[in-house]
């Protein structure tokens, strides 16, 4: 027959596995990128200067979110975020740029990429497209 003290020790180690388990479980959530926005039209704009637009992004998920790294499909944009670790709700800002001055000169409508890559298992790379009309000086 088991005393008491053994039940008792056997119930407390039950307790703290449930209780590593769950602990466990949460920290494993993963983040999840939302941005506020996917497609943005910066409209026209002077050939003799760049152009800045601010954009949140936010972590949607139960984990922390990890930004491993951000690009854009062209030279003549730049990008950067203000933080790479988001815990669940926070935001941060990513700050792109566009520069017609890459292009030479050149006029007309231009279409490019932002890629924003994360930890998120579901969205590892979230996109934003930016369009911009560039006119004269």
């Amino acid at each position: 027959m088991i005393n008491v003290d053994k039940r008792i020790f056997i119930l407390l180690l039950l307790l703290m596995g449930v209780t590593l388990t769950a602990a466990c479980a949460a920290a494993r959530q993963p983040g999840r990128i939302e941005l506020g926005e996917t497609e943005f039209d910066l409209g026209e704009i002077s050939s003799t200067g760049p152009v800045s637009q601010t954009f949140q992004m936010r972590n949607a998920g139960q984990g922390t979110l990890e930004i491993t790294g951000v690009s854009t499909s062209c030279g003549c944009t730049t990008a950067e975020v203000d933080r790479s670790r988001l815990g669940p709700g926070e935001t941060a800002t990513l700050t792109v740029t566009y520069d017609p001055q890459a292009h030479g000169g050149q006029m007309g409508r231009f279409t490019r990429v932002v890629y924003v890559r994360s930890d998120d298992p579901e969205t590892p790379e979230a996109n934003l497209t930016i369009r911009v009309t560039v006119t004269g000086p």
